[in-house]
């Protein structure tokens, strides 16, 4: 098999095995927790051969997601806006 599609298969792989992870750890089913991760910059960068995010186990991955969240959610509450009605 050739380098590139074992590195492919290799992301999948670590894409499934995180996401069930992150399942178990927010209590979710995993087709739910699919449609969150894949569409974070985690996964993102994980499916990105530049990055070598592959190169790290389902737990990095996981802990990456959970930072991700982390920060968007610190944005977010730095974020202070007044209506005035």
């Amino acid at each position: 098999m050739a380098l590139e599609r074992q590195i492919e298969l290799s992301m999948c792989l670590l894409a499934q095995m995180t996401i069930r992870k992150l399942a178990r750890d927010f209590q979710c089913d995993d087709d739910e927790m699919t449609a969150r991760f894949m569409q974070s910059k985690t996964a993102e960068m994980l499916f990105d051969k530049e990055t070598g995010l592959f190169g790290y186990g389902p737990d990095y991955l996981a802990n990456e997601y959970i930072e991700e969240l982390s920060r968007k959610s610190n944005i977010a509450s730095d974020v202070n806006v007044d209506y005035n009605i």
